[in-house]
C-alpha cells in the first residue's frame, strides 16, 4: 500500500482523540464486536506474555492478532501464515530461525520487525496513530475522505471504501472485518483498557528525557536501544573508566557502572537506591530526570464503584484508635465488625472491606471484595476465585500497571502470616499517595488511625497488589 512521511502533529492527536471519544460499534456489527472482544479477553493471557517480552500494550498486541491473523494462534501475527514454517507473503521469510515457531516467538518477532517495539507513545492518539502506520498511510494520503477500516471498520465512522489488493482501492467495496479501533473502544467501554496519559515527552528525543520502557533493565537484555540511552548517560555522568562503549550490550561493566550510579544517587523524595545493577522505574528516573517516567492516566470516576471507593476512603482519614494503641474505638470496631470480628484485632484488611461495602451499599451495586480481616488470607483467596492481581515484580518492571482504587498487600513477615494493606489513592511515577488503616504517619501496620500516606514506593511492596475493577462497568 503506499505511504508517506506522517507525523503526529497535535491535530492530528486531536482528531483521533475525537473519533475515538465518538466511536460507537454498529448496532449490525455490535454482537460480532463483542464475540471478538470475549475471544480477546479469554486468551489475555498469551497477549500479556508478549507485551512483557516487547513492552507493547496487550490490547494492541491482541488488536493487531485480530486483524492479522483472525485470533488464531496457529498463525503468524505477522501476516496469519501458518506456523508450521517461515512466512511466505510480505513480509516472507520470518522469523528467522527454523520451524515450526511457537506463538510467542513469531509475535516477538513481528512486533519487532514492524517497529512496535521502538515506540513509547502508548497514549490513545498514539496507540492509533501507530496502529494506522502499522497497515499503512493508503487512505490518509490518497482517500481522505475515507478513515481506514483497518481502525474504524464497524463503527459508525466507517460505511465504504477499501483496498482491495496493494495500490488497488475500490470505492464500493465494504470492509468485512472489524476495526482495531473499534475492538480497542469495546475493550474500554468493558473496563478492560486504559490509556497512558500524553505528556509532552512521549518521544525519546523530546526534553532529552527518554520515557522509561516499562520493563526491567538488565544483563542480558535483548534491545539494546535502551541500553544505549543507559550507557551513553552513564559516561556523561563519569560512572565507567574507561567510558563504556555505547554497543547495546548490558554486560558486567555496564551493570557495574549502574551499581556506581545508584550508590551515588537517590531517588526524587532523596532516600537512596536500592544498588542491584538493574534499571527499573525509579533508576532510570534517577537517570534521566522526573519527564521520563510517563504518569498513570488516571480516572477513576470511570469507574463508579472505584471512586467511590476512594471517596468513602478519604473520609476516613484521622480516625483514631480509643485509646491509641487498643485496635479499639467507635469507628475502628465498625471495620472490624464488617469482616464479623469485634475489637482488639488488627484492622488494616476489615478497614479496606468496610470501604468496599460502603461504596457498594451507596451505589446499590454488589461488593466484590472478598471478606477477610487477613492481608494474606486476601491476597490467597483473591488469587483462587481468579481476580487480577499484580505481583511485585510485576508491578517494579512497569508502574502503568497500577492505578487508582487498587489494594496493596504487603507481607511483613511477622509470625502467623502478617502483613499490611491499604488502597491505592493516586501513582506519581514509581511512588504511590496511599489511604490506610491500622498504620501512622511513619507508615507500617499496627498504627493507630487512618491516614495518607505519600511515601510508599511500587517496588517496596513486597507481594502485589489486587485489582478489582476488571468485569466492572465504566460510567
Amino acid at each position: 500500500m503506499p505511504t508517506t512521511s506522517i507525523t503526529l502533529h497535535q491535530d492530528l492527536r486531536d482528531e483521533y482523540t475525537h473519533l475515538f471519544n465518538t466511536c460507537a460499534p454498529n448496532p449490525d456489527h455490535l454482537t460480532a464486536v463483542n464475540r471478538l472482544v470475549d475471544r480477546i479477553l479469554s486468551q489475555k493471557e498469551q497477549y500479556e506474555s508478549a507485551s512483557g517480552a516487547t513492552s507493547v500494550p496487550w490490547q494492541v498486541i491482541a488488536v493487531i492478532h485480530a486483524m492479522e491473523s483472525s485470533l488464531r494462534f496457529d498463525r503468524h501475527l505477522h501476516n496469519g501464515d501458518p506456523l508450521h514454517a517461515k512466512t511466505t507473503h510480505v513480509p516472507a521469510n520470518r522469523p528467522p530461525g527454523n520451524p515450526p515457531f511457537t506463538w510467542l516467538e513469531s509475535a516477538v518477532d513481528a512486533l519487532r520487525f514492524d517497529g512496535m517495539t521502538g515506540w513509547s507513545d502508548w497514549s490513545l492518539p498514539g496507540t492509533l496513530f501507530k496502529l494506522e502506520s502499522y497497515n499503512g498511510w493508503g487512505y490518509r494520503q490518497f482517500h481522505p475522505d475515507v478513515l481506514s477500516p483497518y481502525l474504524w471498520s464497524f463503527s459508525n465512522h466507517y460505511t465504504k471504501g477499501k483496498y482491495a489488493a496493494d495500490g488497488r482501492f475500490d470505492p464500493e467495496l465494504i470492509s468485512g472485518q472489524c476495526g482495531a479501533a473499534t475492538l480497542l473502544k469495546v475493550l474500554e467501554q468493558r473496563g478492560n483498557v486504559m490509556f497512558v496519559e500524553e505528556t509532552p515527552t512521549a518521544g525519546p528525543e523530546a526534553a532529552g528525557a527518554p520515557p522509561y520502557p516499562g520493563r526491567l533493565i538488565r544483563q542480558g537484555e535483548e534491545d539494546s536501544r535502551p541500553v544505549q540511552l543507559i550507557q551513553r548517560r552513564l559516561n556523561a555522568l563519569g560512572c565507567a573508566h574507561p567510558p563504556l562503549t555505547v554497543d547495546g550490550d548490558f554486560g558486567s561493566k555496564t551493570e557495574a557502572a549502574v551499581r556506581l550510579f545508584q550508590a551515588r544517587s537517590q531517588d526524587g523524595d532523596g532516600e537512596s537506591l536500592l544498588i542491584d545493577g538493574i534499571v527499573g522505574s525509579l533508576t532510570w528516573e534517577a537517570l534521566f530526570g522526573a519527564a521520563s517516567l510517563p504518569r498513570v492516566r488516571v480516572r477513576p470516576s470511570e469507574v463508579p464503584l472505584l471512586a467511590k471507593l476512594l471517596e468513602i476512603a478519604r473520609k476516613e482519614i484521622g480516625v483514631l484508635e480509643d485509646p491509641p494503641g487498643s485496635n479499639r474505638g467507635a469507628r475502628v470496631e465498625e471495620y472490624l465488625a464488617s469482616t464479623g470480628l469485634a475489637g482488639g484485632y488488627p484492622w488494616c484488611a476489615a478497614f479496606v472491606y468496610w470501604c468496599f461495602a460502603q461504596a457498594a451499599r451507596e451505589l446499590g451495586a454488589d461488593n466484590p471484595c472478598i471478606n477477610t480481616a487477613g492481608v494474606l488470607d486476601h491476597w490467597n483467596r483473591a488469587g483462587q476465585a481468579g481476580i487480577r492481581r499484580i505481583t511485585h515484580a510485576q508491578a517494579e518492571a512497569d508502574p502503568l500497571l497500577i492505578q487508582p482504587g487498587m489494594i496493596f498487600i504487603l507481607d511483613t513477615g511477622d509470625p502467623g502470616g502478617a502483613g499490611h494493606t491499604g488502597l491505592v489513592e493516586r501513582v506519581e511515577g514509581g511512588k504511590l499517595v496511599t489511604i490506610e488503616g491500622n498504620t501512622n504517619q511513619a507508615g507500617g501496620r499496627e498504627g493507630i488511625g487512618v491516614f495518607r500516606r505519600d511515601r510508599r514506593k511500587i517496588n517496596g511492596i513486597n507481594k502485589g497488589f489486587i485489582d478489582y475493577s476488571r468485569g466492572m462497568h465504566r460510567g
